[in-house]
């Protein structure tokens, strides 16, 4: 089975920018921001933006390409105007991903902190994904990602998404994003129950369902509701785990995302993908 791992890359400069990090790095994923992530993306890409992107990806050894939406999304808020504008920001982002044939928009679902009543929040999510999917060109992907626990935050369990998915009228396009960080801080113990973390998932999602999988160590402990990536092997997850969860034969099919610290650099970003290509032997 052909594996297919990479990294979140810069996207500073144009999309295309993506390609040549890709290239560097001898990888067929990646993640990018198509957008700065800390503000809202309420403009549409305009029409030929992807042009620039598919002509440097011919080619190269690039086949699956995932966005991370903006980080401001929030699908449970109160606020009509974010509301609005979170789903402007994710239409915006499935519209260029499918124009690029990008494989999906991973992002987290939001919080609770400014929602009174929580039915009435997770009925807001429920409305605003529906709307989302109705409205998305055909072949857009959307991926509800695991979160670190947080606060009020969405997500931290997989049960929240399964819930959450169950009430969409269009499923056939949404699926998970699994995190490793972020579960270990939420209370999933790779470390001494992989096997039990694997058989939750596949008992709430289908693994089928599972169209990502961010790898990363932990600065944070177990149920620790923080979100600290840590480098492969250095965190406390540990590399012999991490190197369970990649080489596990019921998730190889899934893509994996690189989103460690040392990924800000194009050195630290090669010595990072080496490790993985190690655990491959």
């Amino acid at each position: 089975m052909k594996r297919y791992f990479g990294a979140h890359v810069s996207a500073a400069g144009g999309l295309k920018n993506a390609v040549g990090a890709a290239v560097e790095l001898g990888i067929n994923t990646i993640q990018v921001h198509p957008s700065p992530p800390q503000r809202w993306n309420i403009t549409p890409f305009p029409a030929g933006v992807e042009d620039a992107f598919l002509e440097a990806k011919e080619g190269t050894c690039l086949e699956k390409v995932f966005f991370h939406a903006i980080y401001l999304i929030n699908m449970a808020t109160p606020d009509n105007q974010k509301f609005h504008n979170a789903r402007v920001s994710l239409l915006n982002d499935l519209d260029l991903n499918a124009r690029i044939g990008g494989s999906g928009v991973i992002f987290h679902v939001g919080s609770m902190k400014d929602q009174e009543d929580e039915a009435i929040g997770y009925d807001r999510v429920v409305s605003g994904l529906n709307y989302i999917m109705e409205k998305a060109p055909d072949g857009a992907r959307l991926i509800l990602e695991v979160s670190a626990g947080a606060g009020a935050v969405i997500g931290d369990k997989v049960e929240e998404l399964a819930m959450i998915y169950g009430q969409l009228e269009r499923k056939e396009n949404v699926g998970f994003g699994l995190d490793t960080q972020h579960m270990w801080a939420s209370g999933y113990d790779f470390v001494n129950d992989l096997e039990g973390v694997v058989n939750n998932v596949e008992s709430e999602f289908g693994l089928d369902k599972v169209w990502s999988i961010h790898l990363n160590d932990s600065k944070t402990a177990l149920g620790s509701n923080k979100d600290r990536h840590e480098n492969i092997g250095d965190g406390l997850l540990g590399g012999e785990t991490l190197r369970k969860v990649f080489t596990h034969k019921k998730l190889a099919h899934i893509p994996f995302i690189l989103e460690t610290p040392a990924l800000a650099t194009l050195d630290g970003a090669r010595s990072e993908i080496e490790k993985l290509r190690g655990f491959l032997g």
